[in-house]
């Protein structure tokens, strides 16, 4: 009998302590069910898939400093409509990205999580080249959104690589990788941006989208070096590679003899083959409690991610701080430094989420209602309550001194600038890639991450596109829109959203009310029951 059998077996009979010896249930009772530190492939993979992200950051965040450079406005921006031509250029972007965001998922099923990956680095590729070699305004808003067509491929197809690659006690720390990444690329572009603008040729504006090319490039090459996903080889019935990749990924030090990857191994296997017949689409999700629930969840993490206004903010800051006064030099060096805050943020988020957990960072609160929460008790306030603070502070502040010439209120607005980008970036940036691309099972956790990241880029669009113009006709109030959908999906969040933190991809099925074909534990004695027969080969 194998290993799946004996693990499958053991869930409907009596505890193992009851039906074996004192020897195997001491060892089952006492057994590590998790191994300490992670393995070094397990981090290297993950770093270099995270380049993933950083091509989509630098992707989306060209255009913000290319807005404030001198020869880029004396080309397209002389004109009346300005304003509506800059939104056009954010929201061309974003709704090429959900179009990507869409279409990954089927490419990804189809052909593996590293060839979807391939695809959006090869679009990226053309849309570089083609936002470059733009002499018209038409042909740079279409290279807009060819190049949100690989952005929301990479963006929502990386996660979903990733959370399939880490072991479950540091998965929080190495999907947040994405965030990390994100913010290093928007870190790099403001540089270039700020670089780009001391030079004295019509050529100026180019320069950065000749970067974004070759970004695009090194990732498509790295791609080559990286596994594909055991879960998707598990999937498409190709166990041994499947388990040997896994093998790779995690054994570490403390699991030398792969005592525990064999038994994740077994997991993943039997849940693979419980939901093979299971039917798939987004219909179905709709129509089964469970996914339905996953779905509302995946949706509601970027109501209340992009109801802050980061994006706006991060895309159109050289452009904010503008309207505060500030000479174009300085527009793009205060863009450099937020940026430094933000990717400062993703390091103190990524060393917490494995440690506080992902709804509490999020946004719990210190209510109890027992209706809602498992626990009956949410303890924390943090998350989403204390970006709302910062916006909200921030708004008025604004009401004020955003007009006005008064130095202190200015800097202070600017000030507050920082602190949410901080509070953004420590709290909720990392903890919702980790968070959505994690709760979807196996089988459909390519058309969860659609769902996330249509979610994602449906509600950067709806703040990105009237952007400009909302500034121009109601100012400040535009600001009062962040804090208020903020403050609600940050409520529903504390008591909707369930803790799936140190779980491995299989086990979090069970916070959704699915079944799990077999617990870890289980399958770690399938594993023991193994070691008389196997001697020393464990």
């Amino acid at each position: 009998m194998d290993h799946l059998e004996k693990s499958k077996r053991s869930q409907n009979d009596p505890p193992i302590s009851d039906r074996e010896s004192n020897d195997v249930s001491n060892d089952r009772d006492d057994i590590q069910l998790r191994p300490r530190g992670t393995g070094t492939r397990a981090i290297q993979v993950c770093a270099t898939a995270a380049l993933g992200g950083y091509l989509y950051g630098f992707s989306v965040n060209s255009m913000s400093g290319t807005l404030a450079q001198t020869s880029f406005k004396n080309l397209f921006l002389t004109t009346s409509n300005a304003s509506s031509l800059m939104d056009g250029l954010l929201a061309c972007f974003m709704g090429g990205a959900f179009i990507g965001a869409v279409v990954q998922a089927p490419v990804s099923n189809k052909w593996g999580r590293r060839k979807a990956n391939l695809a959006a680095a090869l679009v990226s590729t053309v849309a570089g080249v083609l936002q470059s070699s733009s002499y018209r305004i038409e042909m740079l808003l279409v290279g807009r959104v060819i190049c949100g067509i690989g952005g929301g491929m990479v963006i929502a197809n990386s996660p979903v690589y990733m959370s399939e690659v880490a072991p479950p006690h540091t998965r929080g720390l190495l999907v947040g990788f994405q965030g990390i990444a994100i913010g290093c690329a928007y870190a790099t572009s403001s540089v270039c941006a700020l670089i780009f603008s001391f030079v004295k040729s019509p050529v100026q504006w180019r320069l950065i989208y000749i970067v974004q090319t070759a970004i695009a490039v090194v990732f498509a090459l790295s791609i080559i070096f990286l596994p594909e996903s055991p879960r998707w080889l598990m999937e498409k019935s190709k166990e041994e590679q499947a388990i040997k990749e896994l093998e790779r990924l995690h054994r570490t030090q403390s699991d030398a003899n792969g005592a525990l990857v064999r038994a994740e191994a077994i997991q993943i296997k039997s849940q693979v083959e419980a939901e093979r017949h299971l039917p798939k689409g987004y219909i179905s999700i709709f129509k089964t409690r469970p996914l339905r629930k996953r779905a509302l969840c995946s949706i509601l993490l970027w109501v209340m991610g992009q109801g802050t206004g980061i994006t706006a903010i991060a895309n159109l800051f050289p452009v904010l701080m503008g309207r505060l006064g500030f000479d174009d030099t300085l527009q793009l060096g205060l863009a450099c430094a937020w940026t430094g805050v933000v990717i400062f943020g993703c390091v103190v988020n990524v060393s917490l989420i494995d440690r506080i957990g992902r709804v509490r960072l999020l946004g719990e609160t210190s209510i109890k209602i027992p209706e809602f929460s498992s626990t009956n008790k949410l303890d924390r306030v943090i998350g989403g309550v204390i970006n709302a603070a910062a916006l909200a502070i921030m708004t008025g502040l604004m009401k004020y001194y955003l007009s006005s010439t008064y130095h202190p209120g200015i800097n202070a607005i600017v000030a507050f600038y920082f602190i949410f980008a901080f509070a953004f970036a420590s709290m909720i940036d990392c903890t919702s890639y980790a968070y959505g691309s994690e709760i979807w099972p196996t089988y459909l956790r390519s058309e969860g991450s659609t769902i996330i990241f249509a979610s994602f880029f449906a509600n950067s669009l709806a703040y990105n596109a009237p952007i400009n113009q909302a500034l121009d006709n109601i100012g400040w109030k535009y600001y009062l829109v962040f804090v208020t959908v903020t403050v609600v999906s940050t409520a529903l969040i504390a008591v909707y959203f369930p803790e799936t933190k140190n779980l491995t991809l299989e086990e979090i099925s069970a916070k959704f009310g699915d079944d799990v074909a077999v617990n870890f534990k289980d399958a770690m004695a399938a594993e023991l029951q193994e070691r008389p027969s196997n001697g020393n080969k464990m």
